[in-house]
């Protein structure tokens, strides 16, 4: 796809730098990837799957961000919008205890104004060990605040409840978003947008208007770092840890185009001119209580063997 690009003006006066005139926005379908990862403490790393995991066990997990698309001159990351997910979680827990989340560091509140609110880079990059609190890492240029009802939080979702799909869930947002994200009416309120906007958050401003906090890069940017701490129940299941396709944000935020996308920045000038349409998500995979790989095949021998006996009577 072709596009013109105008390049980004850095407004000066006698006091420095006081704005960045707008460049043209230019768009790319696909282009960019969020993944979850697992922490496996086995091989001491981050990977797309962790087996053999069992009650009470706590897993590490964090949601990683990449260009993939065609341009050799993006800077860095603008704005991404997400809402991660937790399939097939055990809402109600056998005894006194249901999966739970690790504790939010600073209560959900935060962002890079706030010391100490953030994760840091290394907090992100660097696997295990357990942390005293999560969240964002690093892109904090938006605030999550209560009084701004975009406090991060969790929310269970069951038997379809608050617009969510079939099956058992743990969702992370605002505290405002309630519901579960989805394709929004051609001219949606301001409810409908509020459950995009008010989802999870990695934004920067233009390293000219803020150098402080800026990271650049476009590869394997860490967003966010969180942790599963699995309930009593000793019955297998395979989980899944991702995000809404719904929940990036719209190309129209009132408007009729439900195209979600990603911004990124094209120079040290821009706060993110250039979006990635319909971005790519990949899940990780958490086995529980699943018998290793000679348990299984023994298990089903054995199961098949019954069957052909059956099969002669």
């Amino acid at each position: 796809m072709k596009s013109v690009q105008l390049c980004a003006v850095i407004v000066v006066a006698a006091g420095g730098v006081v704005g960045v005139a707008a460049a043209q926005t230019t768009t790319e379908v696909g282009g960019a990837v969020l993944r979850f990862e697992v922490y496996n403490p086995l091989t001491n790393s981050w990977a797309s799957s962790l087996g053999d995991s069992a009650p009470g066990q706590q897993i590490e997990f964090r949601a990683v961000l990449s260009y993939t698309g065609t341009r050799t001159d993006l800077f860095a990351l603008g704005e991404v919008l997400y809402q991660p997910t937790i399939s097939n979680v055990d809402n109600t827990g056998t005894g006194a205890q249901a999966d739970q989340l690790g504790t939010w560091r600073n209560g959900g509140n935060g962002g890079n104004s706030v010391a100490g609110s953030m994760l840091t880079q290394a907090e992100g990059i660097l696997p295990g060990p357990i942390l005293s609190g999560y969240g964002r890492v690093g892109y904090g240029g938006t605030a999550a605040t209560a009084t701004g009802s975009n406090t991060m939080t969790s929310f269970r979702h069951v038997n379809n409840s608050d617009a969510a799909p079939d099956g058992s869930w743990i969702r992370m947002a605002g505290n405002f978003v309630t519901l579960w994200p989805g394709f929004l009416p051609i001219v949606p309120s301001a409810g409908d947008t509020n459950r995009i906007l008010r989802g999870i958050s990695a934004q920067q401003q233009s390293r000219a208007l803020n150098s402080t906090y800026h990271i650049a890069g476009t590869q394997d940017l860490v967003l966010f770092r969180q942790a599963l701490i699995l309930s009593d129940d000793g019955a297998m299941r395979e989980i899944h840890i991702s995000s809404i396709p719904e929940a990036f944000r719209r190309v129209a935020n009132t408007g009729t185009d439900d195209t979600r996308f990603i911004s990124w920045q094209t120079s040290a000038s821009d706060s993110g001119s250039h979006r990635t349409l319909t971005p790519t998500i990949l899940p990780a995979t958490i086995w529980v209580n699943v018998p290793s790989p000679g348990v299984g095949g023994v298990v089903m021998l054995a199961f098949a063997r019954a069957v052909r006996r059956r099969r002669r009577s």
